[in-house]
């Protein structure tokens, strides 16, 4: 007896799980009753199927094909073992030898769209965007709106570059597909490289109701509203994110700068706190909340905070910012000296963002300690 004929005599007796399917070797092959009672010969080609299907069930790629390859040499037009072949060649990668199999059931049974589509599905993988563009193209000679060539399409055309076939494509397969919280995503990306702002929000907006679950749309459509300062709409998006990713300190961090921005200003340390508790080691938190404790008079908290972030910076390129709101908090605690010594610490570092400013504070420093001087001159004569 062949290993291949052991093999599906042990697949026949355990596959049926209780059910009356008796197996018997008759004259060199094999009879087996179904569940209906009635009863089929199977051939030496079923036999190297069957026992295909027995080596894919316990992920024996390898075996698995060579009774497919033995299946469909046995018998040329066993379009269920071509079909059976192209998906395992595609499974481990061999995509080529993947296209020869289906493109071989595809003759056996023309106009199959699953095998179409699978034969697109390989040409995609060896990025050969022409030859997939024409399989997924006869998904939609006959169908407009077959979802699977328009999407694929689309991704085609990305690909390509060309945007707007792209989104051309991925709105006709929104139409079948009304729900594809994905492709709405990509549609808000190709209008955002269009420069086009508005659809962009149009479409996320659109995936997140589609899959309120899945939290990048929030978070793209969270980054819009603050790159484009709409701090109003920002915070109910950041303050969905953190309750349901309370350990994320870029929601935190995004929700404490949208909060400082309004008139809830007040409520935004204690967001960049929590930033930090999570990720301490980030520099620019702390540039952003020494700012904010300056802005609401707490001088003394923005200098602790400067001198935690000061902890962190080396080579960030944070230390210029943070000397700078160490300066600002000594220059309204009035200790202008030593806030001349934090900003030129500032020009120190040869920023050309920062150095700039920090002249112009200095220069604001004497000024105030002249005019704090005469003020005081006066006081004491009076």
């Amino acid at each position: 007896m062949t290993g291949s004929v052991l093999v599906l005599l042990v697949y026949l007796g355990c596959a049926s799980g209780g059910k009356d399917v008796e197996t018997q070797l008759e004259g060199g092959r094999f009879r087996i009753e179904d569940e209906r009672g009635f009863e089929r010969e199977l051939g030496p080609a079923e036999i190297a199927y069957q026992s295909a299907m027995q080596f894919l069930a316990s992920g024996n790629y390898e075996g698995a094909i060579q009774q497919l390859q033995q299946a469909t040499s046995i018998k040329s037009t066993y379009l269920e073992a071509w079909s059976q072949l192209g998906k395992i060649q595609t499974k481990v990668k061999n995509f080529e030898t993947g296209i020869q199999a289906f493109e071989r059931a595809l003759e056996l049974s023309p106009g199959d769209e699953a095998l179409i589509a699978s034969i697109g599905y390989n040409y995609l993988y060896l990025e050969d965007w022409d030859k997939a563009e024409e399989y997924y193209g006869k998904l939609i000679e006959n169908d407009t709106l077959n979802y699977e060539g328009n999407v694929h399409l689309g991704f085609i055309y990305q690909k390509r570059g060309d945007i707007d076939n792209a989104i051309k494509f991925y709105k006709l397969a929104l139409a079948t597909k009304s729900s594809d919280a994905t492709t709405m995503g990509t549609l808000a990306s190709l209008y955002d490289k269009k420069g086009e702002e508005r659809k962009k929000i149009e479409y996320l907006k659109m995936a997140i109701e589609a899959a309120p679950d899945v939290y990048k749309f929030k978070t793209q459509l969270g980054n819009v509203y603050m790159n484009k300062k709409d701090y109003e709409s920002a915070i109910p998006i950041y303050e969905g994110l953190v309750i349901k990713f309370p350990d994320m300190a870029a929601y935190h961090q995004n929700l404490g700068l949208a909060l400082s921005q309004t008139d809830r200003k007040a409520e935004a340390p204690a967001e960049l706190e929590k930033a930090i508790e999570l990720k301490e080691d980030e520099p620019l938190i702390y540039v952003y909340l020494s700012q904010f404790y300056n802005d609401l008079g707490q001088q003394q908290k923005s200098i602790d905070t400067v001198k935690r972030g000061l902890n962190f910076a080396a080579g960030s390129g944070q230390e210029p910012p943070l000397y700078y709101q160490w300066g600002v908090a000594l220059s309204k605690l009035k200790k202008f000296d030593e806030a001349i010594a934090k900003f030129e610490k500032v020009i120190g570092y040869n920023n050309p963002q920062w150095t700039g400013y920090a002249r112009k504070q200095i220069d604001r420093q004497v000024k105030l300690k002249k005019r704090a001087e005469a003020i005081k001159q006066k006081e004491q004569y009076e």
